[in-house]
């Protein structure tokens, strides 16, 4: 809806030169219509009209444009915003659309032709998902899916970390446990070390134990992942860019370029030169590269298969790689403003008000599967998308589970099973929604306000697309589920009348189909009852 708004506002104005960015926004109070823009605002300073006479010459070019098709009402007002009410009869023909459009309403061309690539949660193959590597994975997940939404061509992806230190510590800690020794200092305790030992102690002297172990691990995470309805189009191996060389060619290439020094026996990056706090070790003393070493060669791999845009979802704890990572990918010449790094903030897990640390079964660290054996799939998925990745996110696991209006989940679960419900009704009453409905007997104030939010979800997924930001989706779909059972509370949808109950059925039907092309994309259960 506001790309149509947009355009009929940069037809109107076609002979203003250097038209600025329109931008489109919903007024917070009904009063002042369905839309605004401060378009008059922004090209005040180039004229000498009062802003009050600049916004309502804009405001009728506009309404002259548009001649009376969409807009009911087209207003200035003396702060200089110009606001928009659509018409009844334009909101009653958006109804018929996303009846005629089914699962492919809200869909969009912005990405077409555009191919992505997605790297998240690649979490160390060394122990268990945690609930932060479950926020990531989500919200990587969904990502991926609102720009498929979108029109792009979306790849996922898991980095492996199968090479280094932990890998090392790892392999020692399982190997002592299996001997019925102790596990070396700085190596990794728990009990799922000891689980994995035991699985595993008739193969501590094969020569692929290693593997064996890192293997069973990775599996295991990809088995918690499916638990969450996470897949991937590929996992990436970090040994992979060792065995290839393409690490010790990485180097070579920042050597070229003049980005690296020589210092006590071991070659750095001047990193400092680019912001960074400090300089950055590529290759120790010992002849072994960084993990940073091999982080430029994996983004060089990345760089290299040719997509147009290349996102990674990392945890808080990575805040600090950013600046260097994008520092070298520079000093190769390589296009990084194809390249954007989200960084997820933490998750605080509670019950109630009280503070959740400590597995009851293990006592120690809550792990991600704990989390969706308890509340299950849909819950963990939708409140791990609830508010933008860069906010810290409190997680009340009671009210996840709770069959009641505030837990968010099953109020939009509620909706669209309560939606079938009717439709169940009216199938043993002998009431069938027609193709062709006469949408006209829509007049009620609370019809009005459920065909105006349901316009809205093509928005929604561009702005999603864009900011790369998919809690705007569990936001809205949140509102239109208020909406909705505000409407169902005051308009009957079964009753004597025909056509009224056709006209609100085929409402209800386009409510039916919002919500569940919503909840499809962010991969929670789309209900039939409840």
């Amino acid at each position: 809806m506001k790309e149509l708004i947009r355009k009929i506002i940069t037809d109107a104005l076609s002979d203003v030169p250097e038209l600025p960015e329109i931008i489109i926004d919903i007024p917070r109070l009904k009063r002042f219509g369905d839309f605004s823009t401060n378009l008059a605002i922004l090209l005040a300073p180039r004229t000498s009209k009062r802003l009050p006479d600049l916004a309502q010459d804009l405001a009728q070019k506009i309404a002259d444009r548009d001649q009376g098709v969409i807009f009911s009402s087209v207003e200035a007002v003396k702060t200089g915003f110009i606001n928009f009410k659509l018409k009844d009869e334009f909101l009653r023909q958006q109804i018929a659309l996303i009846r005629k459009q089914g699962a492919q309403y809200g869909k969009s061309e912005l990405g077409k032709g555009k191919k992505v690539l997605i790297e998240f949660v690649s979490a160390n193959p060394t122990g268990p998902l945690h609930i932060g590597h479950g926020r990531w994975a989500v919200i990587g997940d969904d990502i991926a899916s609102v720009l498929q939404a979108a029109g792009y061509t979306v790849e996922r992806e898991f980095y492996v970390n199968d090479v280094g230190n932990q890998v090392e510590k790892l392999e020692e800690s399982v190997r002592a446990v299996a001997t019925g020794g102790e596990v070396p200092e700085g190596g990794y305790g728990g009990f799922y070390v000891k689980e994995i030992a035991q699985n595993l102690k008739n193969e501590v002297n094969q020569p692929t134990f290693r593997n064996l172990l890192l293997n069973r691990i990775l599996e295991d995470q990809k088995r918690v992942l499916r638990e969450l309805g996470v897949s991937f189009d590929r996992f990436f191996h970090e040994k992979d860019l060792h065995d290839s060389g393409q690490v010790k060619r990485a180097v070579e290439e920042l050597k070229k370029q003049k980005v690296t020094f020589e210092e006590a026996g071991a070659l750095w990056f001047k990193s400092q030169e680019y912001g960074d706090d400090k300089n950055r070790v590529l290759v120790r003393e010992n002849g072994e590269s960084t993990y940073f070493a091999a982080d430029i060669a994996y983004h060089l791999d990345k760089f290299k298969r040719g997509y147009d845009q290349i996102i990674n979802v990392w945890g808080a704890d990575h805040h600090g790689y950013v600046l260097r990572l994008k520092a070298a990918l520079q000093s190769l010449k390589l296009p990084v403003e194809k390249f954007k790094i989200i960084i997820g903030q933490l998750v605080a897990l509670f019950r109630g008000t009280e503070p959740v640390r400590m597995s009851k079964r293990t006592g120690e660290m809550i792990t991600l599967e704990e989390v969706i054996s308890e509340i299950g799939k849909d819950a963990t998925r939708f409140f791990l998308t609830m508010v933008t990745a860069s906010s810290h996110l409190e997680f009340d696991l009671e009210l996840a589970k709770r069959q009641a209006p505030d837990n968010p989940v099953f109020y939009v679960q509620y909706a669209h099973a309560r939606i079938r419900s009717i439709f169940r009704e009216g199938d043993e009453k002998g009431i069938h929604l027609k193709d062709q409905v006469d949408l006209s007997f829509l007049t009620h104030e609370a019809e009005r306000a459920l065909m105006r939010k349901l316009t809205d979800l093509p928005d929604n997924i561009i702005t999603g697309a864009r900011r790369m930001e998919p809690h705007i989706l569990v936001e809205y779909v949140k509102e239109v589920s208020a909406i909705f059972h505000n409407y169902y509370h005051k308009c009957r949808v079964l009753s004597e009348d025909e056509k009224l109950t056709q006209a609100r059925l085929a409402l209800v039907d386009a409510t039916r189909i919002t919500l569940k092309n919503v909840l499809e994309l962010l991969k929670v259960e789309v209900p039939e009852r409840m």
